[in-house]
Formats: structure tokens, C-alpha cells, sequence
């Protein structure tokens, strides 16, 4: 397969990998809400800044096993290869087990001392918070298997795994609610979701790499190779893992639990689809590390220009929509008065979430896949530094608002790393890129956001939001093959990859 299939089905691959699991997550969270209550709900969502505050403990390892595999396979050097994944899977294991069992041991004193939570849920809250530890396990082991499938750039197989097991875990999680195991059986589900990925990354691991034999033991040479990933790994992690989920614990203990999980809606919106345009990008990671090995740097600027102009456009596609109709989707999805909290949060929310895609997707996967890691580590540990002073000045005073201004003023910091790298790596004027590829696109979207408000009006209702929303898409679409924002090569992708789902 040439490298502009293998990238047709590995982007598409990605925005379906996260998209189904996202509309899941949509079309459930309402029955969720309903049956467990807010302050329930809110429990859910903590889970996963418990886990985030563990995962400084896997170091980033799978950057290098994304980044080396697929130097590997391109030098067809089987025995770096093999060794690399046999450390690297150890590495996971003594991880995996060591945080879960800091989770278990320290579930109290999360649900007694830190987050604020109603005396009826405390026992149920431990319970969740013991069964996060299991969670990290699987979530750490289904990182492994992920990122080889990433490093041999089949992104078809990786996000395939993660469809079926979320579609799964949820909806298995749904049952258990209705046969009246609360929170805990939704959590449980979850929980058994990603352990069974991690069984599903195994067994494809095994035939994407045939070389593969399991050695116990670690190789020297393999971690000297490794530890520059592996350091700065651990910097980035230590540093996100403690201020990304610092909204939801400052809201959880300052404003209590029912905040965080109003927080929480708009949130998972806004970041859902900003992280599936972001995955869409996920093969420029192991490409740029190819493409970089062999010396081939003018085809690299060629896919970073055609990959920045085309995810302008889809995030101006995705994004600029929620900006104007956010509020009115969250209160027909889960009730106007909860529609009305989230009114100017969501906005501050997809801003942040478009602009982020804009400066930072396309040049945290060239930094990373080129070899850059300090480089990126000193960017993302500035950025995460930023977020977290302002959460904690904000979030007080302002409310949730505050948390939506604190990612604005992260975005500041993208945007001078954008401007850096394209300099510094790519060679690249930041006036060229921003006349060849986001002017045109980011044009269309002000243009038709301005006539999208008058349809503000015939919003309130599901027929009436969807159409505006399907006439925004629409006239995008026409307009963007009129002025050449789309061309052949989207045509292509999408034909390439709608044969290969007959095949």
C-alpha cells in the first residue's frame, strides 16, 4: 500500500476510531444523567482525573515505541525492534501494577478529604475510586499494544479495538445501571472495557510484529535508547498528569461535586471533538519519524502544508458550530437547566478546543516524531504550567467560566511553539502557512458563522438545530471545493477508503 493510502485509511481510521465512541458517549450520557443524578455522574467523570494523576508513572513510553517501531520497520531492523517492545512492555507492567495499587490504597482519602461529596455516596465513591486502579492497569497495558499498531501505522486495527470495547463497556455499563448497581456497575464495565482492550492490543501485537518473542530481562542498549523519551516522558507526564485534571479537582473541591459534573458536559463535548480531529492526525507522528530518518524533509513540509490546510477546514467544520449552537445542544441534550450553567462555558471551551487544533496538533507530532522531545517538553511543561495558575486564580472568583479562560490563555503558548516550529524544523514562514493554509478556510468559517446566527432562532428544537447545523456543513463543503480548500486529494482519500470498507 503507497504512503497516500496508507494515510487515507489511517487518518479516517482515527476520526471514526474516536467519532463512533464520542456519538456513543453522546446518545447514553442523557440516560446516565437521568439515573444516576448529578452528583453520581460527577463521581464518573473524577475517575478519569484520578487515573490522569497517575499516569506521570508511564513515563511516555509510548512515544518511543511509536516513534522507533516505526524507524524499525522502515530500516527492516527486526532485532531493535524486538527488544524495544520487550523492554517497554516490562516497563508497562511494573507500572501498571504499582499505580493501581497506589489508586486502591488512597481511594479514601480521595473520597473523604479531597473532592467534596454528599455523606450517602461515600461508600459508593471509595468503591469507584478502588476500581480506577484496575482501570489505570488496563488503561496502561492497551497503551502498549496501541502504539504498536500506530508504530506500523495501522491506525485501522487501534482505533477498531477502542470502537468495540467502548461501544461495549457502555452500553454493558447501561445494564447494569437499570439492574441496580449505580455508579459502581457503570464504573465496573468500564473498568473490564479497557482490560479487554489490552487482551484485544495483545493478541494483534502478536501479528503486526511476527518477529516478536517475549524475553524477560531488560537490554541495556535498548533503554540508553529510550531514556531521552523516557526522562522528558516522565517530565510530560508528571507535569499534565498533575494540572490537566486541576479543573475538575479545583471545581470538585471548591464548587462540590454536582459542579464538576455540569463541568463536565461541556467539557466532554468540546474536548471530544477537538481529540477527534486531533487523532485524525495521529499518522503524521510515525510518518514525520520516517520521513525523517531517511532524509526526505521536502515531503515532510508537503504533508505538514496539505495536512494544515485540510484540518483547518474540518475543525472550522466541527468547532465553529459548537460555538454558536453549544448551548442550545446541551439543553435539548440534557435539560435547559443545565443548558443555561454551560451557556458561556462551552463557548470559552470550543474556542479554546479550535484554536489548540490550529496551533499546536500538527507541530506536537512533528516535534515528537523528528526527535524533539526536549523541545517539546520545555513547550508543553510552559503550557501546563500556564493552565494550572490559571485555574487556580480563576476557577474561584469566575466559576466553571474561569477554567474556559485558563485554556484560552494556554492557547497563547501554542501558538508561539507553532511559530517555532515551523521555523526552526520545518523551515517554514509563518506568513506562507497562514496564506496557503489557514486564511482561506478560517475565512469560510467566519463568513458563514456570521450568517449562521440569524438561524440562532429555528435552533430550539432538534429538527430545527440539526438543519442549521447540516446547512452550515453543506455550504462549507461547496464553497471549500469552489475555492480549492478541497481538492483531488480529498476526493481520493475518501474514495480509497469508502472501496476499502467494501472490500
Amino acid at each position: 500500500m503507497n504512503r497516500l493510502n496508507r494515510s487515507s485509511v489511517n487518518m479516517l481510521s482515527s476520526l471514526f476510531g474516536y467519532a463512533v465512541p464520542m456519538i456513543i458517549s453522546l446518545v447514553t450520557t442523557p440516560i446516565v444523567l437521568s439515573q444516576l443524578g448529578v452528583e453520581s455522574f460527577g463521581l464518573i467523570s473524577l475517575v478519569s482525573v484520578i487515573i490522569g494523576y497517575l499516569s506521570v508513572m508511564d513515563m511516555g513510553l509510548d512515544l518511543p515505541i511509536t516513534k522507533y517501531l516505526a524507524e524499525d520497520q522502515a530500516k527492516a531492523d527486526t532485532k531493535a525492534g524486538n527488544l524495544m517492545l520487550n523492554n517497554t512492555l516490562q516497563l508497562y507492567f511494573i507500572i501498571g501494577v504499582i499505580g493501581m495499587l497506589v489508586i486502591f490504597f488512597t481511594a479514601k482519602i480521595f473520597a473523604y478529604q479531597v473532592f467534596e461529596i454528599p455523606d450517602d455516596l461515600l461508600s459508593e465513591a471509595v468503591t469507584v475510586f478502588q476500581l480506577a486502579g484496575v482501570g489505570f492497569l488496563g488503561s496502561v497495558a492497551a497503551s502498549w499494544g496501541r502504539a504498536i499498531s500506530m508504530g506500523v501505522q495501522r491506525f485501522e486495527i487501534a482505533y477498531g479495538i477502542s470502537i468495540i470495547t467502548n461501544i461495549a463497556g457502555i452500553c454493558l455499563g447501561l445494564l447494569l445501571i437499570y439492574a441496580g448497581y449505580g455508579v459502581v456497575g457503570f464504573v465496573l464495565m468500564r473498568v473490564l472495557s479497557s482490560v479487554f482492550a489490552s487482551i484485544g492490543y495483545w493478541m494483534f501485537a502478536r501479528r503486526l510484529v511476527p518477529s516478536f518473542r517475549l524475553q524477560l530481562g531488560f537490554d541495556r542498549q535498548t533503554l540508553l535508547r529510550v531514556r531521552g523519551y523516557i526522562g522528558y516522558g516522565a517530565i510530560n507526564r508528571l507535569i499534565s498528569g498533575l494540572v490537566s485534571g486541576l479543573d475538575k479537582t479545583l471545581i470538585g473541591a471548591w464548587l462540590g461535586v454536582a459542579a464538576a459534573g455540569i463541568y463536565s458536559l461541556p467539557f466532554t463535548l468540546t474536548s471530544s471533538l477537538g481529540y477527534m480531529i486531533s487523532y485524525m492526525l495521529g499518522f503524521t507522528l510515525p510518518m514525520a519519524s520516517e520521513l525523517h530518518s531517511i532524509g526526505q524533509l521536502d515531503k515532510l513540509r508537503e504533508i505538514y502544508i496539505r495536512s494544515t490546510r485540510f484540518i483547518t477546514a474540518l475543525s472550522s467544520m466541527v468547532l465553529i458550530p459548537a460555538l454558536i449552537f453549544g448551548d442550545l445542544f446541551i439543553t435539548l441534550w440534557v435539560g435547559p437547566d443545565i443548558g443555561d450553567k454551560t451557556r458561556y462555558i462551552i463557548v470559552l471551551l470550543a474556542l479554546s478546543g479550535y484554536l489548540s487544533i490550529l496551533f499546536a496538533s500538527l507541530p506536537n507530532n512533528i516535534a515528537v516524531g523528528t526527535g524533539r522531545i526536549k523541545q517539546f517538553t520545555i513547550y508543553s511543561s510552559i503550557r501546563t504550567i500556564i493552565l494550572g495558575i490559571g485555574c487556580l486564580i480563576l476557577i474561584k472568583p469566575m466559576g466553571i467560566e474561569g477554567a474556559g479562560v485558563a485554556f484560552l490563555l494556554a492557547n497563547i503558548v501554542d501558538l508561539f511553539f507553532l511559530i517555532f516550529v515551523l521555523k526552526r524544523y520545518l523551515n517554514i514562514s509563518p506568513y506562507k502557512i497562514f496564506r496557503s493554509a489557514y486564511l482561506t478556510p478560517m475565512a469560510i468559517g467566519l463568513t458563514l458563522a456570521i450568517l449562521t446566527l440569524f438561524l440562532r432562532p429555528i435552533a430550539y428544537t432538534w429538527i430545527g438545530l440539526l438543519a442549521s447545523i447540516g446547512l452550515f456543513e453543506i455550504l462549507y463543503i461547496l464553497i471549500g471545493f469552489r475555492v480549492g480548500v478541497f481538492g483531488e486529494t480529498e476526493k481520493h482519500i475518501i474514495l480509497d477508503f469508502v472501496k476499502k470498507l467494501k472490500q
